[in-house]
C-alpha cells in the first residue's frame, strides 16, 4: 500500500512545533510525451513541470484548462509556488461552511510543493517532525494561565519531561505569561532554544532550555481500560499515523498498538474510546490497521473504503493498478466493540477522520468535540517529485465509506459537541472534562448539562471563562498513501 497524506485554531497563533498529515503510497505514474517549450530555465521547467504535475494529477483536473505549451500559463508567474496557488484557485469554490467559515473559497486548499536543501529535509521524510514538539494554551479565566495542552512523543518537550497540564510561568526570561503578552510569546517560540520555567500537575518548579531540532515522533499516547459502572472500558489514544514498519523492523507506534489490543482482549469491554484530539492524519497504510483492530466481526471482510480519482489515476486503476484498489476489513484482533466513541477537536484530520468514517457502518459511532466538527480533510495525496529537491503534493484522492459517506469538507459534524479539553489533566484522566464525558455517557447513557450546554456557550465566544486559547497549534499531517 502507498502511504498519502490528507490533509487553525485562529485566535493567537503561533508556530511552536512543526508537528502533523495523511498519505497513500503509490508508485510512479508516468506522463504521456508532452510538446517541449525549447530552452527554458530551471526554474520556469520548474513551474512548467508544477503545472503539469497538477494538471494530471490533482483530484480537480476537469477545472485546469489545457495549455500548450505550459509556458503559455506559467511565464506569468515569477515562481513556482506562485503558478501552484493559480491552480489551486481554479477548483470549485465551496460556501457551506457552519464550522469553518473561514474557508470560504476554491476546495484545494490542501496542495503544496516540498522543498528540500542540499542536506536534505529530515522532517520532510515519514515519522519526523521539527520544533519543540508541544502545544500550549491560555485558560481565559485565569491570571499567570499559560498550559501545555499537548506534548508529543520523541520531542525536545518530552525530553525535558514537560506534560500535558504543567503550567508555564516563565519564558526566555519573561515572567509575563499571559494572553496580552502573547505577541512576545510569539517570538519566544520561533528563537532556536527557548528557556522555560514551569510548575508541574505536583506542584514542582522546573526550568529547562529546550533546542529546536528534528525528532523522531513517537505518536502512541496511551491505552488503558476503566473499570466504571460494572465495566471494562478500553481507552487508546493516538497523535498521529506514523508509519508502521522502519527496516524491516516493527515501530514502536505498531508495537503498541498490538500490545494495547492484546490487553484489550483479555477484558470483557465492548465499548472503547478512541483520543484522536490532536490527531491530524499520517499513512493511510496506518490508520487502515487500526481500523482493522477495531472493527468488530460484523464489518469482517466488508468494504472499509473507496478511492474517488480523477480521470487519469482511473485510467490507471482500470489498466489493473492496485494502488487504489478499495480496502477491505481484515479484522485482526478477538476483540468485540459495539460502541466506539471519538474526542475530537478542530485539529482531528486527515487519516483521523478516516478512522471516524470507516467505522460509522459497522459500529455504534459517537463523536465528542471541543468544537462543532473535526477539520474536514476527505482528499489525500503523495509526492511526485518535481526535480531532486523539489516535491509537488497536489490533492490526488478522496475517499468514501461503505454508505458513500464523503465531502465532509466542513468537517465530521460531532454528536456531542463543545465540550470543554482541559488542559489542565493529561489524556486518559477521568476527571478531564472530555474523558469524563465519554465514561458518562458509557455509563449512564448521557453527558452532564455542564459539559455540554452552558459550556457550548462559552465557547463560541472569544476571551470568556474557561475557554482554552491556543498560541501554537499543530499542523495536518496530511493523509499520505503509501
Amino acid at each position: 500500500m502507498r502511504n498519502i497524506p490528507f490533509g487553525k485554531w485562529t485566535v493567537l497563533l503561533v508556530l511552536l512545533a512543526l508537528i502533523i498529515g495523511c498519505k497513500k503510497d503509490i508508485t510512479k505514474i508516468e506522463p504521456p510525451p508532452r510538446p517541449g517549450d525549447g530552452n527554458r530555465t530551471e526554474d520556469q521547467k520548474v513551474k512548467d513541470e508544477i503545472y503539469n504535475q497538477y494538471k494530471r494529477l490533482s483530484y480537480w483536473e476537469e477545472f485546469i484548462p489545457v495549455y500548450n505549451p505550459a509556458s503559455s500559463f506559467t511565464d506569468q508567474f515569477n515562481n513556482a509556488d506562485a503558478v501552484l496557488a493559480r491552480l489551486m484557485s481554479m477548483t470549485p469554490q465551496y460556501t457551506q461552511y457552519e464550522f469553518h467559515p473561514d474557508r470560504v473559497g476554491p476546495l484545494d486548499h490542501y496542495s503544496w510543493i516540498e522543498y528540500t536543501d542540499e542536506e536534505g529535509s529530515r522532517a520532510s521524510k515519514a515519522d519526523l517532525a521539527d520544533g519543540y514538539g508541544m502545544v500550549v494554551y491560555f485558560i481565559e479565566d485565569r491570571k499567570d494561565s499559560l498550559y501545555v495542552g499537548f506534548v508529543e512523543g520523541g520531542s525536545p518537550a518530552e525530553a525535558a519531561g514537560l506534560e500535558r497540564g504543567d503550567k508555564i510561568i516563565e519564558m526566555a526570561g519573561d515572567k509575563k505569561m499571559v494572553s496580552t503578552n502573547a505577541e512576545a510569546i510569539e517570538r519566544y517560540v520561533q528563537q532556536n532554544t527557548l528557556p522555560l520555567t514551569w510548575i508541574t500537575k505536583d506542584n514542582k518548579t522546573i526550568s529547562k532550555t529546550l533546542t529546536y531540532t528534528t525528532y523522531d515522533i513517537q505518536p502512541f499516547q496511551l491505552a488503558k481500560v476503566f473499570k466504571e459502572g460494572g465495566k471494562d472500558i478500553a481507552y487508546i489514544g493516538l497523535s498521529s499515523f506514523e508509519e508502521l514498519t522502519n527496516g524491516g523492523r516493527a515501530t514502536e507506534m505498531k508495537n503498541k498498538i498490538d500490545q494495547a489490543f492484546t490487553d484489550f482482549a483479555k477484558t470483557s469491554a465492548k465499548d472503547l474510546i478512541v483520543d484522536l484530539r490532536y490527531n491530524g492524519g499520517g499513512y493511510v497504510s496506518s490508520a487502515a490497521y487500526l481500523l482493522n483492530k477495531i472493527v468488530n466481526s460484523s464489518g469482517n471482510n466488508k468494504l472499509m473504503f473507496k478511492y474517488d480519482l480523477n480521470k487519469n489515476l482511473e485510467e490507471e486503476r482500470a489498466e489493473g493498478d492496485t494502488e487504489f484498489a478499495d480496502e477491505v476489513f481484515k479484522k485482526s484482533s478477538t476483540t468485540e466493540f459495539a460502541n466506539v466513541y471519538f474526542l475530537t477537536t478542530f485539529e482531528t484530520a486527515s487519516a483521523a477522520e478516516i478512522i471516524i468514517s470507516a467505522l460509522k457502518p459497522y459500529a455504534n459511532v459517537k463523536v465528542l468535540g471541543y468544537n462543532g466538527a473535526t477539520y474536514g480533510k476527505p482528499v489525500g495525496f503523495f509526492r511526485e517529485d518535481i526535480t531532486a529537491d523539489i516535491g509537488l503534493w497536489a490533492a490526488s484522492f478522496k475517499i468514501i465509506n461503505a454508505q458513500d459517506f464523503t465531502d465532509y469538507w466542513d468537517g465530521i459534524k460531532c454528536d456531542y459537541p463543545y465540550i470543554y479539553d482541559n488542559v489542565e489533566y493529561d489524556f486518559g484522566d477521568p476527571n478531564e472534562d472530555m474523558t469524563r464525558a465519554a465514561l458518562n455517557l458509557i455509563t449512564t447513557g448521557k453527558i452532564a448539562a455542564t459539559q455540554t450546554t452552558a459550556r457550548s456557550r462559552v465557547i463560541k465566544r472569544s476571551f470568556s471563562p474557561q475557554v482554552r486559547v491556543p498560541v501554537n497549534k499543530r499542523p495536518v499531517r496530511e493523509m499520505i498513501k503509501d
